[in-house]
């Protein structure tokens, strides 16, 4: 039976269409796991190795009007036609060819400085399995109609896959060929696999959700050539600069421009709270960060309140930031409590002991 152009057509259009919706629903950044994981864990557990299975294998498993075989065959007898896969098998091996695919193509981009990302990675499946789709219909329009491959009727699906299955028997097994126990075993066994490729695939997409990027922001001290998270500068000098060094991690997964605010606040505590009762703003930057990047941000600060126990603020916003900036608006948040003097070196009545946050 010759196969429809609809039919050796219509899978590759599907792979397709379907790698186009997941490519929209990443670079638009649609909200939500279960929208993202519907459109996304085919396009990394499926689309791409079935496109590589498709370009490789472009014939029918068989040279009759199915792609069944007689049971009294084994896998891999030798008739015309058959260098094809059956469609269960050509699932199953498009399903772990494409984990390799997009796990390959993510360690080129990093190899490549672009980072882990999840777009960079999504746009170079999406590349790679729009040339081994092209590869597949070239290769199936070079074939003879009745011989190409493509997306059987379920009635030849179904049966292609409980011939499959029940031809692979454990030779440990006792039970008879005709038995329904090593079919119903190893349809078990291939549903479990693909649960399993199925979760890899969604912890994929769940890694790169919005909700895992994250920017880190601390205080570090310059020691030669490295920096170290301590000996922070407790006692400032309204008269001399002091320099502090502010480090951002930026792990949002795209470059970022970040604007620091740095502020000298007054406290006022009472038993379990403390309020600002005065502020001054003592500078304001800008500073890009790639995504995987570590920025050293030096300050170079001179109070303009004196005073014991003051709070010495950075407020980091991801773009720019208000006229106003405080804790609730603030995206980072990193404070140091000093003591400030009025005299060229710094002296204060007291120092109080206290680091630097990290946020």
């Amino acid at each position: 039976m010759k196969s429809s152009h609809r039919r050796w057509t219509l899978d590759l259009f599907l792979v397709v269409a379907g790698s186009v919706a997941a490519l929209a629903v990443l670079l638009l950044d649609v909200s939500g796991s279960v929208v993202r994981s519907l459109f996304v864990v085919p396009f990394i557990v499926l689309y791409p190795g079935y496109a590589l299975m498709a370009a490789a294998f472009p014939e029918r498993r068989s040279d009759v009007d199915s792609d069944t075989m007689p049971k009294k065959e084994t896998l891999t007898r030798p008739t015309p036609h058959t260098a094809g896969l059956l469609y269960p098998v050509r699932l199953v091996l498009s399903a772990a060819s494409s984990l390799a695919i997009v796990g390959g193509i993510a360690l080129l981009t990093n190899f490549l400085g672009l980072g882990f990302s999840a777009i960079n990675t999504s746009l170079g499946v999406f590349a790679v399995t729009m040339v081994l789709t092209a590869s597949a219909f070239v290769r199936r329009a070079m074939l003879p109609a009745e011989v190409r491959s493509g997306l059987p009727p379920f009635s030849i699906a179904y049966s292609s896959a409980a011939t499959a299955a029940g031809h692979i028997k454990s030779p440990l097994s006792t039970e008879p060929r005709d038995s329904p126990v090593p079919l119903l075993v190893n349809v078990l066994v291939v549903l479990s696999v693909v649960a399993f490729l199925s979760s890899v695939g969604f912890a994929m997409v769940e890694t790169q959700n919005p909700e895992s990027n994250f920017t880190e922001v601390y205080l570090v001290t310059e020691n030669g050539s490295e920096y170290d998270a301590s000996d922070y500068p407790r006692t400032l000098s309204q008269r001399d600069e002091t320099p502090i060094t502010l480090a951002i991690e930026n792990h949002e997964h795209r470059t970022v421009t970040y604007t620091v605010v740095t502020e000298i606040q007054r406290l006022e505590r009472t038993n379990n709270s403390s309020r600002v009762v005065e502020e001054r703003e003592l500078s304001r930057t800008e500073r890009p960060v790639e995504s995987g990047e570590t920025a050293y941000l030096q300050r170079d600060v001179r109070p303009t309140l004196s005073g014991d126990s003051l709070r010495l603020v950075f407020f980091v916003y991801a773009g720019e930031a208000p006229d106003n900036p405080d804790r609730t608006s603030a995206y980072r948040t990193v404070q140091l409590m000093v003591d400030v003097g009025d005299d060229a070196t710094g002296q204060s009545s007291r120092s109080q002991n206290t680091g630097g946050a990290r946020s």
